[in-house]
């Protein structure tokens, strides 16, 4: 295990960020976040000099970790001027619209939105769908677990890798079914064998946000709210709006706006742009904190 101390520039809230529905793979034991970004285990803890970094590994995501975790947590994103310029976007709204999402911003000063691998980002919100998030993390977990080569231990404590895509071919439908995926097997099974090399996802990174929503909505299970949160959360395309149900409630009990995902997607876009995915995020991070938006039984 390596251990560095990381001083970022700008604010993060390792709670926030690490919390706030956009992963599925970390878990906080005492002051450490623990977790696995694809085939690193990392340890997290903020302290008064930044954040100390424990890692298996000496790379992250195929790159060196000293470079590229800055990058994996956002680092390079300018909070300060980001929410000053979705604050400029509020102005044309009501003052109830401004003093809620003025408060979620506030509470979600240092929310980055992660840069995470897009093969792992597919199958995991493919996951999602119509699903909740502990049971996201519990069929990702045990989707890793099928793979025992993929297994570290570290500090007396076993974790999995993510498979890779030349393992997630072999997987079978029988062993996807016994994880209790349902109606997501076929979707992911078409994933795996239609999908020649993870090259192809990172090739997408160069797409315009529109070509790669319309790039990734051609595999089965991928709509605009899948395709939205992969654009998102593993290609750093700020401007994409992802609404699930808790977002749909958000923005009807907040905009009075109703109908189909793409529409209320495509309002978010366009009143934010170029940052609707932090305020998504930090309006998703308010309604779930405080309870709020709740359908009424």
């Amino acid at each position: 295990m390596i251990e560095f101390t990381l001083k970022p520039a700008g604010l993060i809230d390792l709670d926030s960020t690490l919390d706030c529905g956009q992963t599925f793979r970390w878990r906080k034991e005492g002051d450490w976040w623990k977790g696995v970004v694809r085939d690193t285990v990392l340890f997290l803890k903020e302290d008064s000099d930044g954040i100390i970094v424990r890692s298996s590994s000496k790379s992250l995501l195929g790159k060196d970790i000293y470079e590229e975790i800055g990058n994996y947590l956002g680092l390079g994103d300018n909070l300060e001027e980001i929410h000053s310029i979705i604050l400029e976007r509020l102005k044309c709204f009501d003052q109830r619209v401004r003093i809620v999402s003025e408060k979620a911003l506030k509470e979600a000063e240092g929310l980055r939105i992660l840069r995470q691998d897009p093969f792992e980002m597919v199958v995991e919100y493919i996951l999602s769908t119509r699903n909740s998030i502990p049971m996201i993390r519990w069929m990702s977990d045990k989707l890793s677990e099928l793979f025992p080569e993929n297994r570290i231990d570290l500090c007396q404590e076993s974790y999995y890798t993510f498979p890779s895509l030349e393992q997630a071919k072999g997987i079978s439908a029988e062993a996807l079914t016994e994880l209790k995926i349902g109606f997501r097997v076929p979707w992911l099974m078409k994933l795996f064998s239609d999908t020649e090399t993870e090259g192809y996802f990172s090739r997408l990174s160069s797409l315009a946000a529109e070509d790669l929503l319309e790039e990734l909505m051609k595999h089965d299970g991928i709509g605009y709210k899948v395709g939205s949160c992969v654009m998102l959360f593993a290609y750093g395309k700020l401007s994409a709006f992802p609404v699930d149900i808790w977002v749909s409630r958000v923005m009807k009990d907040l905009f009075a706006l109703d109908g189909s995902t793409k529409k209320v997607m495509q309002f978010g876009m366009d009143s934010f742009f170029p940052y609707g995915g932090y305020y998504q995020e930090a309006l998703f991070r308010y309604y779930r904190t405080h309870k709020l938006g709740r359908e009424k039984k």
